[in-house]
């Protein structure tokens, strides 16, 4: 008998010991996960969903051809990439204070971008980015559902991380104009107004290419300097992009374009820049200290009749002036 009650005895002791070690386990897991900001495994990302307090928001998506801005547009490949890192790398530098905790979570109700990161298993991780702290090197955080937030970091990165959660759509879109491969070239169209001439060019293959000039074919040419052209044309970026904007396309189109742009694929589709000089808002002064009648630095870019940007004279005089200035052999 004294030895089934020592049995019995000894087998509620291990239950209860067992319930006591999954408790703790589930416990430190709860904990681990609301302080695991980290996802190691951005191969898997399939899109990330970022939303502030102003109720501003973004959605990056993966697709085949790349990552896609709000369904919309190609994203910059720079701040994907930086996002991802940080992603990956995003760790615990310390606990906060607990007489600090209450301002803290107070601030991230107030001031902070959640972020949903999402793999084809549906949603992997779920925080809030707030301020950085007043060091600027460290960013206060949370785990969704936690009620403890943390100070994080990137190890060996003196900084802070709620920069490169930003929910701007436009700041997330390529700057990219025309987005094809030189594979995929077809032919590219360039009317320089300032100079009243008009450029055909029709590519075949690097060793096959033909050039018309205000509708005249040309036989020689310098093939080096048109390569140089097309490539510097598939390559060329808008400086930034412009909300609002259809009535000042509007009002663009009654005015003379500085330059004309048209490239067209192979698949048929054809992306066309139109460049207007901007006028000399900054009141920016000549040598002579005369204001310049119009920007030096800038032109308006209007691409595909729908949006508009701020375009750099460096990036496209770069383009038109040594074709402007190209020997024709005959």
């Amino acid at each position: 008998m004294k030895h089934k009650k020592y049995l019995y005895i000894i087998a509620l002791i291990t239950g209860i010991i067992s319930v006591l070690l999954y408790l703790t386990n589930k416990n430190s897991t709860i904990k681990r996960d609301l302080k695991d900001f980290a996802f190691e495994d951005t191969a898997t990302i399939t899109k990330i969903f970022m939303v502030n307090k102003a109720n501003k928001k973004v959605l990056l998506t993966r697709t085949p051809e790349g990552w896609i801005v709000n369904n919309k547009y190609k994203a910059r490949s720079d701040a994907i990439n930086l996002l991802l890192q940080t992603i990956y790398s995003v760790e615990i530098k310390s606990p906060i204070p607990t007489s600090s905790i209450p301002q803290v979570i107070k601030l991230l109700a107030t001031r902070s971008t959640k972020v949903e990161i999402y793999t084809k298993k549906g949603k992997v991780k779920s925080y809030y980015v707030g301020d950085p702290t007043p060091t600027n090197l460290g960013t206060y955080m949370i785990m969704e559902n936690s009620s403890t937030p943390y100070i994080t970091h990137i190890p060996g990165f003196n900084g802070y991380l709620s920069v490169r959660y930003f929910v701007d759509e436009q700041e997330w879109r390529s700057t990219k104009i025309f987005n094809i491969p030189l594979s995929q070239l077809y032919s590219i169209h360039i009317t320089n107004y300032f100079e009243k001439k008009e450029y055909d060019i029709h590519y075949n293959s690097a060793n096959n290419i033909n050039l018309k000039i205000n509708n005249n074919a040309i036989k020689y040419f310098d093939t080096i300097l048109i390569k140089q052209t097309i490539k510097k044309i598939l390559l060329a970026s808008v400086d930034s992009w412009i909300n609002e904007v259809k009535h000042k396309i509007d009002s663009l189109k009654n005015t003379t374009p500085y330059s004309k742009i048209s490239v067209k694929s192979v698949t048929g589709k054809t992306n066309t820049l139109v460049l207007y000089k901007m006028p000399n808002i900054k009141k920016l002064l000549n040598e002579n200290g005369v204001p310049f009648e119009f920007d030096p630095d800038v032109l308006y870019g209007v691409i595909n009749d729908s949006d508009l940007a701020l375009c750099q004279y460096f990036i496209f005089d770069d383009i038109f002036i040594p074709l402007a200035n190209m020997k024709i052999y005959k």
